[in-house]
C-alpha cells in the first residue's frame, strides 16, 4: 500500500504538514444536491424549524471557515473535502474532521494501517458544541488555536482508539468498526435467527439481533441495551443480545452478553440479514449459512483525544446509571457486563 503521508505510530508526537479537512454536509447542502420534499416543506413554511435549519447551516459554514483559516495561519497545507477517500487519508499527515461524532466515524473508515504505520492521526472538531455531544472531538473552533500551537511544538501525542475487525465467511470487510455493529434482519421488526458462539458457549437463538461493540462504542446503543461501559484503553469487544426470545434456548442458561477476550462468532439462520456498521455508515448483507466473526483489530486508530476525556466518560457512566435505573434495568447484572 503506497503512502504519501508521514508514518505514525500510536503514542508518538503528531508531526504534520499536510492536513485534509473533512467537513460535514449540512441538511441544506444535502437538500441542494438532492432535493427533499420534507425539507422543502419546512423551508417554505418558515418559523422555528426553518430558522433552526438556516442557523445550523450558517454556524457550521462559519466554523469550517475558521478552522481552515487557523490551520493555514499555523503553516499547515490544507485540503478540504466533503467526503474522505482512502487515498486522501494516505496522503495526509493529519485528518481533521469538522462536524460531530458522525463525521469522525465516517472518516475513520478510511484510515488504513500497515506494517510500518498505524495510519494517519485523526483530530475531531465539534462545529456545533451547543447541540452535539462530540465525544471524539478534541476541540471547537473557539479553542482550536491553543491546540494547534501545542501540535506545532510537538507536544500533542496520539492515543489509541481500538477498532473491531468484522469478517464475513473468513474475509474481513473493508471498514473496521470504531463504535459498534448491529447484526439484524433486513427488516428490523422481523426475527433474527442464528447460532451464537461466545464466552466458551455455543447457543442457537432467536432475537431482535445482536449488538457488538468496541470499548469506544460501549457508551452508546449497547449500554442502553444492558451493556457495560469500558475504559477507552480496553482492547476487548463486547456483545449484547437484543430482546432474546426465551423459548428459543429451551432449558439452557441464556447467553445474553459480556466482554470477550477473543472473538464473537455468529452462524446465520436468517435469509435476509444486514450488518449495520457504525450506525448506517456501512451496510453489509448476509444470508442463510453465512458465518460472521467479530474481533479486535490488531492496530488501533491514532486519535488526538480531548484533554478531559476520561473524566467526561466517568460522568457519562454516572449519568446513564441513574437514567437506566429509572427504566427498571437490573443494574447488578448491567454493571457486571454479563
Amino acid at each position: 500500500m503506497a503512502r504519501g503521508g508521514r508514518l505514525h505510530r500510536v503514542g508518538e508526537a503528531v508531526v504534520a504538514r499536510r492536513v485534509v479537512v473533512v467537513r460535514k454536509s449540512t441538511v441544506l447542502e444535502r437538500h441542494a444536491a438532492r432535493p427533499d420534499a420534507g425539507v422543502a416543506r419546512v423551508l417554505a413554511s418558515g418559523g422555528n424549524p426553518a430558522d433552526r435549519l438556516n442557523a445550523a447551516h450558517d454556524h457550521h459554514r462559519e466554523s469550517c471557515s475558521r478552522v481552515v483559516d487557523m490551520l493555514r495561519e499555523h503553516g499547515f497545507e490544507v485540503r478540504v473535502v466533503a467526503g474522505l477517500r482512502r487515498r486522501d487519508a494516505r496522503e495526509a499527515d493529519l485528518i481533521v474532521t469538522v462536524g460531530g461524532d458522525g463525521t469522525f466515524l465516517r472518516a475513520s473508515h478510511c484510515v488504513e494501517a500497515d506494517e510500518r504505520s498505524d495510519g494517519t492521526p485523526m483530530l475531531g472538531i465539534n462545529s456545533s458544541p451547543e447541540t452535539s455531544v462530540g465525544f471524539f472531538c478534541a476541540a471547537t473552533a473557539s479553542n482550536l488555536d491553543a491546540l494547534l500551537e501545542s501540535l506545532r511544538a510537538g507536544h500533542v501525542h496520539s492515543r489509541p482508539l481500538w477498532r473491531m475487525r468484522v469478517s464475513l465467511n473468513g474475509e474481513a470487510i473493508a471498514d473496521p468498526a470504531l463504535n459498534d455493529v448491529l447484526v439484524a434482519h433486513r427488516v428490523p421488526a422481523e426475527t433474527t435467527r442464528y447460532t451464537l458462539s461466545a464466552l466458551g458457549r455455543r447457543q442457537r437463538q432467536k432475537s431482535s439481533g445482536i449488538w457488538v461493540s468496541t470499548a469506544a462504542g460501549s457508551t452508546g446503543a449497547i449500554r442502553s441495551a444492558g451493556g457495560h461501559i469500558q475504559g477507552l484503553d480496553d482492547r476487548r469487544i463486547q456483545f449484547r443480545v437484543r430482546e432474546l426470545f426465551p423459548l428459543s434456548v429451551g432449558a439452557e442458561e441464556p447467553v445474553v452478553g459480556g466482554i470477550v477476550e477473543g472473538a464473537v462468532e455468529v452462524e446465520s439462520h436468517t435469509a435476509a440479514g444486514v450488518l449495520y456498521v457504525d450506525g448506517a455508515h456501512r451496510k453489509v448483507r448476509f444470508g442463510m449459512g453465512d458465518r460472521l466473526r467479530f474481533e479486535t483489530d490488531p492496530q488501533p486508530l491514532p486519535w488526538i483525544a480531548p484533554t478531559a476525556t476520561d473524566a467526561r466518560r466517568a460522568e457519562l457512566q454516572s449519568r446513564s446509571r441513574r437514567v437506566l435505573a429509572a427504566t427498571g434495568l437490573r443494574l447488578d447484572e448491567h454493571e457486571s457486563g454479563r
